[in-house]
């Protein structure tokens, strides 16, 4: 039996996950402080922005390899970097049956969400003008967000081969979904998209490799063909690395008729650093270990 709540609160004391603290949550406060879950982050890609850059720098909000080759699909949202301690957790979810971890990194990932494509809850506006809501006695927040025009409207988990789904027993992103719908009162499809192919494990290939065997492993199941006519959608998964398996749902869900297509992750592969960051920096990555300040 799992020992936590759905959003990372432990029915009993327990130690924080990354640094091995006594207290009530999956995740210490402090830990959760040094993250940088509101760091600034490519709106293409979700790849993390230098420290240097600042909102208003450049009003397309995205990075250089964005503006030189943007991937296929249209918007991303990441809320960590893809090195220790936090790919230790993702791993924990994928191999080693910690399905409790997919709840707080869902958790982790609605504040990111909701600054991109929530209204302000329409108490904020009443506080700004000194007017309350009627019927409050008090601001509060309102239990179902308002979505800005545009926003996605329904939210498709990427899928595992038939095999792979046996062998884990179930499919992390389809956990991880589930705990956002919940959440942002959005439907789940999580039999839209079908996986064709049964490909290798692509963390272990290399890009060329990940494009060549990706290739037509998706397809749309007929009875949500017409739900994707003109739709939004958000394609949940737990990683973005090269963005491979991404860029085929993406074309696979527009050749279905999808108007636009979101990526939501919980960690973004950094980018790589170049030759001139300190060697303590470069043994860091060379472990896959994130500054955590």
């Amino acid at each position: 039996m799992n020992s936590t709540g759905a959003m990372g609160t432990a029915w009993w004391p327990t130690s924080c996950r990354v640094c091995r603290r006594w207290q009530w949550g999956v995740l210490c406060a402090s830990c959760l402080n040094n993250v940088g879950l509101s760091a600034l982050r490519c709106t293409r890609c979700a790849l993390r922005l230098p420290g240097q850059v600042r909102p208003g720098d450049d009003d397309d909000g995205l990075c250089q390899a964005c503006r030189d080759a943007p991937p296929g699909f249209d918007h991303a949202t990441a809320v960590l970097d893809y090195c220790e301690p936090w790919s230790g957790l993702i791993a924990s979810l994928k191999f080693r049956e910690d399905t409790a971890m997919a709840g707080v990194l869902a958790r982790l990932m609605l504040p990111a969400l909701a600054r991109r494509w929530h209204l302000p809850p329409p108490v904020l506006a009443a506080a700004q003008t000194g007017r309350r809501s009627p019927g409050r006695s008090s601001p509060s927040r309102i239990d179902k967000p308002r979505w800005k025009r545009g926003a996605p409207s329904a939210i498709v988990p990427v899928p595992l081969s038939a095999s792979r789904l046996r062998e884990r027993g179930y499919n992390q992103a389809g956990l991880l979904a589930g705990h956002l719908g919940r959440h942002l009162h959005l439907p789940v499809w999580h039999d839209a998209l079908i996986r064709r192919k049964d490909t290798p494990r692509l963390m272990t290939l290399d890009a060329d490799a990940r494009l060549e065997h990706i290739r037509q492993a998706f397809a749309v199941s007929a009875r949500h063909m017409p739900l994707l006519q003109g739709r939004h959608v958000a394609v949940v998964d737990d990683v973005l690395t090269t963005g491979a398996t991404l860029n085929e749902v993406a074309h696979t869900l527009w050749q279905a008729g999808a108007r636009e297509v979101s990526v939501w992750v919980a960690a973004r592969t950094p980018a790589p650093q170049d030759d001139a960051v300190n060697s303590d920096t470069q043994d860091k990555r060379q472990r896959g270990a994130c500054d955590l300040g």
